[in-house]
C-alpha cells in the first residue's frame, strides 16, 4: 500500500510518498513532475501544491496517509473515489493533526481549489510522519528534518531573538525556520516555553539521535595485526554487547577496543548490533572483492587504437600493437609510440614501407627538427620508428643507430632547504594530505609507488616500507621513519584505510595522481616557496639530503631503486656535504693577512 505524509524538506513543505518496490509502481510514481528523492526522510517526495496532488490523482493509485498518534499509529485511508477519515486526536504530534478539509493555504493550494484537491486526496496534517508539531498561545513550532519551523506575532524582541541565533524568514511558507540543535532547543523553550517536559525530552532524543547516530566501526591499524579495532559510538550506544567478548580490551587514548581477529567472532559482533539498531561501518577488506581500479588490458587498449586509427592505415597499425603487447610493453608506451609512428607513415607513404633507406629517415628527423617540437618527441619518433624496423618488419638494410638525435641536456633536479621541506610539512592542517607528504618526503618514493602503497605494505614491526612492483617492476624496501609512525598512528585512527593506504574518495581505489600532485601544490603555495615543486621534487630532496647526511651513494641508489648508478650520481652535483668541506680561496686568503682586516673594512671607515 502507498502512504503519504506532509514533510517540511529544505525549508518547503512537500508530500512523502512510500511505496512497495515494484517496478510498476515505481516507473509511474518516479515519472512526476518535480520529483525528488531524500536519504533524510528515505523516501520520494512532491512539491505540496495543487498541480502535485492533481498528477498523483491521475496515477490511479490506492493510498492512505499516516498521522501518528503518540501512543498508537492513526491512519487515514483513502483511494481515488472514496474517502475515510478516522482520527482520535486535536493536537498535532508526530502527524496527529486535526483534519481539515484542505491542505494550508501556505502550502500553495486556496480554497478555490477546495472541489479539486477533496476529489483527488484527504489532507495531510501539517506535521509528516516523524515530526512534532504543537500550538500554543497563537504560535506554533514544529521540529521537522532537522529544523525548526516557527509561526508566531510579529514582536520585535522576538525577531531579534530569533535572528540571533541565527534564524531566516522563509517567505513560502510565511514561517521562521531555526537550525535543529541542542543548543537552539535550549534557547527557543527559554524564550517561549513551548514544549513540556516530556516533549522537550522527546525532541532532544530526536536531535541526539541525528546528530550523534548510534554507529559501530571496524577496522584495522598497522600495529596491531592480528587484532581489529572496535568503536561504539553515538546516542544510546550499547556497550553490553561488546563487554560480553573475554578477550576485548580498551584503548582509552584512542576510545576503541580492541578484539581478537577471529572471522567468526566478528560476524557475531555485527549481527548483534545490527539487531540493535547500530549502523555498521565495516572498514576491514572484504573477502572477494575487487580493490584494483580496472585498466584497460592490451586487447582493449588496442581497439581503443584500431578504432582511432583510419581504415588505409590499420593493416600496418595492427601488428605494430601486437608487437608492442607481445613484449609487454606499458600503456604509456603505447601512446607515444604509436602517434609518432603513424605521423612516419602518412610522410613516406604505406607502399614505400619496405623501401625506406637510412637517408629517407634521416631527411624525416630533419623536417620534423627545423619544427617547433620538443626533443621528447623527437626521441620517441626515432624510438617508435627503430621499433617497427627491429621488431614488426625487420630490415637489415637501416641503421637507425646512425641517425643524430637531439642532444639531452643535463639539467639539475629542483631542490628544497631543510628549512623550505620543514614549511611544507606544516603548510597544511588536513591529516591525510601531511601524512601523504611525510610519507612522500621520509621515503622518496615515486608518485605512482605511493599510491600503490597498501596497508599490509607497512611492516610496522620490522621498520620498514615494501614497494611492490616499482619502476622496471622491481621490488624494494625502504625504512619506515619513526615520525611517520606516530603520524600513521593518527591518520588510521581518523580515516580507517581498508585496502589502499591513500585511498579515494570511494575508498575502494586508491587516491589519484591529480590529487597527490594538487596536495603537494598547495602546500607549496602556502608555504611560500616560489620554486615549481613536485611529489617527484620532494624525491629529489630526500635523496639529496641524506647525501647531505654522509649516506653513501651505493645506498641511496637501493633506496631510490636506481637501476644505474649514474641515475644516483647526479645528486653529487647538488650535495653541499662535499662542497661545505671546500675552503675558498678568498677565505684562505683573508685568513692569513697579516693585518687580519678585511676589505670590506676599508669601504666602510671610506663612507663614515
Amino acid at each position: 500500500m502507498i502512504t503519504l505524509s506532509k514533510i517540511f524538506h529544505k525549508d518547503q513543505f512537500r508530500i512523502l510518498i512510500r511505496f512497495p518496490h515494484d517496478q510498476e509502481t515505481r516507473r509511474k510514481i518516479c515519472h512526476l513532475e518535480g520529483i525528488r528523492y531524500s536519504s533524510t526522510h528515505r523516501g520520494w517526495h512532491i512539491p505540496y501544491d495543487k498541480s502535485s496532488w492533481k498528477a498523483f490523482g491521475e496515477l490511479g493509485l490506492a493510498y492512505h496517509i499516516v498521522l501518528r498518534a503518540p501512543e498508537e499509529p492513526v491512519t487515514t485511508t483513502s483511494n481515488s473515489t472514496e474517502q475515510e477519515i478516522h482520527t482520535n486526536a486535536t493536537t498535532s504530534l508526530t502527524g496527529t493533526a486535526s483534519p481539515s478539509p484542505e491542505p494550508s493555504d501556505n502550502a500553495g493550494i486556496t480554497s478555490d481549489h477546495k472541489t479539486a484537491v477533496n476529489s483527488l486526496l484527504p489532507p495531510v496534517g501539517e506535521a509528516g510522519e516523524g515530526d512534532i508539531r504543537l500550538e500554543k498561545g497563537g504560535r506554533e513550532v514544529m521540529y521537522s528534518a532537522g529544523k525548526f519551523v516557527l509561526k508566531i506575532h510579529f514582536n520585535e524582541r522576538d525577531v531579534a531573538f530569533l535572528k540571533g541565533i541565527r534564524g531566516w524568514w522563509n517567505s513560502s511558507v510565511r514561517r521562521w525556520v531555526v537550525k535543529g540543535t541542542l543548543e537552539n532547543l535550549e534557547k527557543l523553550q527559554q524564550q517561549f516555553a513551548f514544549w513540556d517536559d516530556t516533549l522537550y525530552n522527546r525532541i532532544e532524543d530526536i536531535i541526539l539521535t541525528v546528530t550523534k547516530p548510534y554507529a559501530v566501526t571496524l577496522y584495522s591499524v598497522p600495529e596491531c595485526k592480528d587484532h581489529v579495532m572496535v568503536q561504539v559510538c553515538g546516542h544510546r550506544a550499547n556497550l553490553d554487547i561488546i563487554q560480553r567478548i573475554s578477550a576485548r580490551a580498551y584503548q582509552k587514548e584512542n576510545q576503541r577496543w580492541k578484539i581478537p581477529r577471529d572471522p567468526v567472532l566478528i560476524d557475531r559482533i555485527l549481527e548483534e548490533y545490527h539487531k540493535d539498531g547500530a549502523t555498521i561501518i565495516n572498514r576491514l577488506p572484504l573477502l572477494g572483492e575487487d580493490y584494483h581500479r580496472h585498466r584497460p588490458s592490451y586487447g582493449q587498449w588496442k581497439r581503443h587504437w584500431l578504432e582511432k586509427t583510419d581504415t588505409d592505415l590499420r593493416g600496418i597499425v595492427e601488428p605494430y600493437l601486437d608487437a608492442l603487447s607481445t613484449r609487454r610493453y606499458s600503456l604509456r608506451t603505447f601512446d607515444s609510440y604509436l602517434g609518432p609512428f603513424v605521423r612516419f607513415v602518412r610522410h613516406i607513404g604505406i607502399e614505400r614501407l619496405d623501401q625506406v633507406m637510412s637517408q629517407d629517415i634521416r631527411q624525416y628527423m630533419s623536417m620534423l627538427g627545423a619544427r617547433k617540437i620538443s626533443d621528447t618527441y623527437l626521441h620517441s619518433a626515432i624510438n617508435a620508428i627503430k621499433f617497427y624496423y627491429r621488431h614488426v618488419r625487420y630490415n637489415d638494410r637501416l641503421v637507425i643507430e646512425e641517425i643524430k638525435r637531439p642532444k639531452k641536456g643535463k639539467p639539475l633536479p629542483t631542490i628544497l632547504s631543510v628549512n623550505e621541506i620543514d614549511r611544507l610539512l606544516q603548510a597544511t592542517d588536513n591529516l591525510k594530505h601531511a601524512t601523504l607528504l611525510y610519507t612522500l618526503y621520509s621515503s622518496g618514493m615515486r608518485l605512482n609507488e605511493i599510491l600503490n602503497l597498501r596497508t599490509e605494505d607497512l611492516w610496522w614491526d620490522r621498520n620498514q616500507i615494501m614497494i611492490r612492483r616499482g619502476k622496471g617492476k622491481k621490488d624494494r624496501i625502504v625504512p619506515l621513519s619513526g615520525i611517520l609512525k606516530r603520524m600513521l598512528e593518527l591518520y588510521f585512527h581518523e580515516y580507517k584505510p581498508i585496502y589502499w593506504l591513500f585511498e579515494g574518495q570511494d575508498r575502494k581505489y586508491q587516491y589519484s595522481e591529480k590529487s597527490v600532485q594538487n596536495v603537494v601544490k598547495r602546500a607549496a603555495q602556502r608555504a611560500g616557496i616560489n620554486k615549481r615543486v613536485t611529489p617527484h621534487t620532494i624525491r629529489h630532496c630526500y635523496a639529496t639530503h641524506l647525501l647531505d647526511g654522509g649516506t653513501d651513494v651505493r645506498f641511496i641508489q637501493e633506496l631510490l631503486g636506481h637501476a644505474n648508478i649514474t641515475t644516483t650520481l647526479i645528486y653529487t652535483h647538488v650535495t653541499n656535504y662535499s662542497m661545505a668541506r671546500i675552503e675558498s680561496p678568498l677565505d684562505k686568503l683573508m685568513n692569513h693577512r697579516a693585518d687580519g682586516r678585511f676589505l670590506s673594512d676599508k669601504f666602510e671607515k671610506s663612507e663614515s
